[in-house]
């Protein structure tokens, strides 16, 4: 069963802005994610100090996401570069 992807409004503002490469590039793997949250061939780390929240590596491009495991839903927080993402 796959997850169901949703965006926080800036993360989709985001990810609209950039070059069909990278959004392409990003989108696939978040189609991977949405088959399975946890694969392991995908670069996924638990954020310190906040619950239920992920960031998933794709190059210089980070996406913070959270589970909803019994909804089967994967929410898009943020997308940003590496330096960006963690701001705040």
């Amino acid at each position: 069963m796959n997850y169901e992807i949703r965006f926080h409004k800036d993360a989709y503002k985001y990810l609209q802005k950039q070059d069909s490469i990278a959004r392409n590039r990003i989108i696939d793997h978040l189609k991977i994610l949405s088959e399975n949250p946890r694969h392991p061939e995908l670069d996924i780390k638990r954020m310190q100090g906040l619950d239920n929240q992920y960031r998933l590596r794709i190059g210089s491009y980070r996406v913070v996401f959270s589970i909803i495991d019994h909804e089967l839903v994967i929410i898009v927080i943020k997308i940003g570069s590496r330096g960006d993402v963690y701001k705040s």
